[in-house]
């Protein structure tokens, strides 16, 4: 994560202090998240910093290679990133994530039917 959030960063021409200011956190914070100083993250930042990155906190958090620009037309990507930080705080789904993470597209998609047929109360 350190690495993404200091190539995003350096990408949008943003300074420490200004990634800070957004995030809530001193610029000296922000140095040592990229530096992998502090690895460990509240949601509530990585969320903040994902909006100050232009990206979403899937991607910061690894569980998305591909980088998605919350500055997108029709706000799309922003509003993944806050159904992903909804979704991520529910009982249970950290492992639903880390394992699509790798998952075929059919296996995904036999999970989706398998879950909608339970939201429906389907045997």
């Amino acid at each position: 994560m350190a690495e993404k959030i200091r190539y995003l960063r350096k990408k949008y021409n943003l300074t420490l202090e200004e990634v800070g200011n957004i995030v809530g956190v001193g610029k000296s914070t922000v140095r040592k998240w990229e530096s992998g100083e502090i690895a460990n993250m509240r949601r509530d930042k990585i969320a903040k910093l994902a909006e100050a990155l232009h990206t979403t906190p899937a991607y910061l958090m690894g569980w998305d290679e591909e980088e998605a620009s919350t500055a997108d037309e029709d706000g799309t990507a922003a509003y993944i990133s806050e159904l992903t930080e909804t979704l991520y705080r529910r009982p249970g789904m950290r492992i639903l994530f880390d394992a699509a993470k790798d998952a075929p597209d059919d296996v995904l998609q036999k999970t989706a039917d398998l879950l909608e047929a339970l939201k429906n109360g389907q045997k």
